[in-house]
């Protein structure tokens, strides 16, 4: 082979591996750079982190000599409250109602304190208290984990309900609270502000 022919070859070597050379160089960088976009908080922050769901729960206590505990949570969800009821330590196979009343305030032995039946804002005249919330049945352990929606539409906010009392009553009706009788409560709570519960 000739000089001039071993320089032109030589030549095109240097020209395809100068050129390799920058191709690996540039999907190294092109790693180096994903790598960090994928670390940074900011591209991170791009991604809009989901928002805590809010409502208020509300701790229940036993009255009327019943051993009932658990919790009542309030949330909205779409255009509707819902209402996730737990209790435990109740007869099996019991109906139970729920109801709002106005008071925020479970310290007497049968609820009384809690005061007057309370309905939301815009709820439809006519109305009764007593029945708008479906009857709820424990189990066969004498345990209730339900959700429901509430009838009317949430057109309040979260603060309607806050610092009202929640009582669970056995049986299929909710009386008017009077003091020196147990009333059928056999548990009481009051609404207070939540973060996030699932």
């Amino acid at each position: 082979m000739s000089g001039e022919n071993r320089k032109g070859n030589n030549v095109t070597e240097n020209k395809v591996k100068r050129s390799v050379a920058v191709l690996t160089l540039i999907v190294a960088s092109a790693l180096i750079l994903s790598a960090c976009s994928s670390n940074n908080p900011a591209s991170a922050s791009a991604e809009k982190p989901k928002e805590p769901i809010r409502g208020l729960e509300a701790p229940l206590f036993p009255k009327g000599g019943a051993s009932a505990q658990g919790k009542i949570t309030i949330y909205q969800k779409d255009d509707r409250w819902q209402l996730s009821v737990t209790v435990f330590g109740l007869p099996p196979g019991k109906s139970l109602r729920v109801a709002f009343f106005d008071h925020g305030n479970c310290s007497s032995p049968n609820a009384f304190s809690a005061g007057a039946l309370w309905l939301p804002p815009d709820t439809p005249e006519g109305t009764r208290p007593d029945k708008w919330i479906p009857l709820f049945h424990t189990t066969a352990n004498g345990s209730l984990d339900a959700v429901t929606r509430l009838p009317n539409p949430g057109r309040h906010t979260e603060e309607a309900f806050r610092s009202r009392s929640v009582l669970v009553f056995a049986g299929d009706t909710v009386q008017e609270l009077k003091p020196g009788v147990p009333n059928g409560v056999v548990a009481c709570g009051v609404f207070d502000t939540i973060q996030t519960f699932f």
